[in-house]
């Protein structure tokens, strides 16, 4: 240590101006370190070294734990829905196409079984090509109180060299806010890593992916853009649609 002979701060080795009050160091009158100094230099390393080490092995570990639990992948039965879940969710959705069309205030109750029925009533279109190909195998919504959690088990192809189960599932509650329909995650898993709700909504790659309707839903999203309400029970889902606003 150096000290400054202006204002007696005790400056590191190797400053050329004084840390405190910026005077020029008079670097004639650096002394060698004591025994007791060396030691205490060699205790701080020895320190440092051992945190370095704690906390890389905590990230290693971290690490392979996150690998591992991604690739637990929880088995998910596929969806074979019955011939009258077929039928019910095809003239339920029409019902509720009904009452908006024509303005009339009403609910409709969506079982869990229909509702699996009307998301797996096509199979699964296989992948085509080389390289990297997931290929869908099961896709499962299931009920509870105010939420519904929805479960997409898949198997990714390495090419020719092997074959990778992958497990996808989030949960959360279903809104109509201002006339737009959204799904407010509670909770997302990749095999059984949790992973807060807020990565995947930052994602908008994947956000679009996941959650915005594509294709043949966006007429369905539509609809549900037009509910007054959406309750979730265990036994079913309560699509609402209210008396239009009295002129």
């Amino acid at each position: 240590m150096l000290i400054c002979a202006k204002c007696g701060y005790d400056n590191q080795l190797g400053r050329i101006f004084c840390h405190s009050c910026g005077e020029k160091l008079d670097l004639t009158q650096i002394k060698p370190p004591t025994a007791a100094e060396k030691s205490r230099r060699k205790v701080r390393r020895g320190v440092g070294r051992t945190i370095r080490t704690i906390l890389g092995l905590a990230i290693t570990g971290g690490s392979l734990l996150g690998i591992i639990l991604i690739c637990l992948t929880p088995s998910v039965a596929p969806v074979v829905p019955t011939d009258n879940e077929l039928m019910a969710s095809d003239e339920k959705r029409m019902n509720l196409e009904k009452l908006i069309n024509r303005h009339k205030p009403g609910h409709v109750l969506v079982t869990e079984g229909e509702l699996n029925a009307f998301f797996n009533h096509q199979p699964f279109a296989q992948p085509t090509g080389t390289g990297i190909q997931l290929a869908p195998v099961a896709l499962r919504m299931s009920l509870s109180d105010g939420r519904i959690k929805i479960e997409f088990l898949g198997t990714t192809h390495f090419g020719t060299v092997f074959d990778k189960n992958l497990y996808f599932s989030c949960e959360g509650q279903p809104t109509v806010t201002g006339g737009q329909f959204s799904f407010k995650l509670t909770g997302i898993w990749l095999g059984k890593l949790p992973i807060h709700p807020g990565i995947l909504t930052a994602a908008t790659n994947l956000k679009s992916r996941f959650i915005q309707p594509a294709g043949e839903l966006r007429y369905d999203k539509e609809l549900l853009d037009k509910l007054s309400a959406i309750n979730v029970t265990q036994e079913a889902v309560e699509l609402v649609v209210a008396a239009p606003p009295a002129r």
